[in-house]
């Protein structure tokens, strides 16, 4: 039962098995076309340095369940936290090109930081098109990101995916904030997301992945949750 597997803030020592789990997860055609056939193991040996960077920075929480018995992770959520409006006092708004000239810059450093044997290509024109998803649908409200999600093959259908996903409602709900999450059209998650109240926004394709040595197409669903006001 999901009820016995406590959801927690997770520790800098809970790297490595959160690396674990992002790997065993990653395992779609779309994502091997990506990031190549990578073993899992060696995939999770290289997040799990950039994970504990992560998880010291004060916008991002890591919300793990671990086994009752063993205390062992056994499913994990990345959330990105609202940005406070008292963070925001004091910051000069950025005009359009300066904008357009910071993300030219994070996104070059991005393709230097992946893997050389990654289709660095599809990944930049992939993280572009949500990046401008989000943006549009959002426009600058503040919000609650889901940005990862996984479970280990052996827990799931514990239920343990709706606990990580639903933790962040009752805050969310009280400060009147909307939570905002992706995911590939081909997700059966999909299903539980609409479950737990989210509402499909909108979608991007990238039409032709034989450009990047695929096949087909790929599209990414963009779901919001807005607060329930009534509690």
């Amino acid at each position: 039962m999901s009820s016995d597997y406590v959801l927690s803030k997770a520790l800098l020592s809970d790297a490595e098995a959160i690396a674990s789990l992002f790997a065993l997860s990653w395992t779609s055609p779309f994502t091997q076309l990506q990031f190549g056939n990578v073993d899992p193991s060696s995939l999770a040996a290289s997040m799990a340095p950039r994970i504990k960077q992560h998880m010291e920075k004060p916008g991002i929480n890591f919300i793990v369940a671990r086994h009752p018995q063993t205390q062992k992770v056994v499913a994990v959520a990345q959330w990105n936290l609202p940005m406070n409006n008292d963070e925001e006092k004091g910051k000069r708004v950025e005009t359009a090109a300066e904008k357009e000239e910071r993300q030219q810059f994070e996104d070059e450093a991005y393709r230097k930081r992946l893997p050389e044997t990654s289709n660095k290509d599809l990944i930049l024109e992939f993280t572009a098109g949500l990046r401008s998803l989000k943006e549009e649908l959002l426009q600058g409200r503040y919000h609650y990101l889901l940005e990862n999600l996984a479970t280990h093959p052996e827990y799931r259908g514990k239920g343990l995916a709706s606990k990580l996903v639903a933790w962040p409602f009752p805050q969310a709900d009280e400060g009147g904030i909307v939570i905002y999450l992706e995911t590939a059209s081909d997700n059966p998650a999909m299903g539980l997301y609409r479950k737990l109240g989210f509402q499909e926004k909108g979608r991007r394709t990238i039409e032709d992945l034989s450009r990047y040595g695929g096949e087909g197409s790929h599209t990414h669903v963009a779901f919001i949750r807005y607060p329930n006001t009534s509690v």
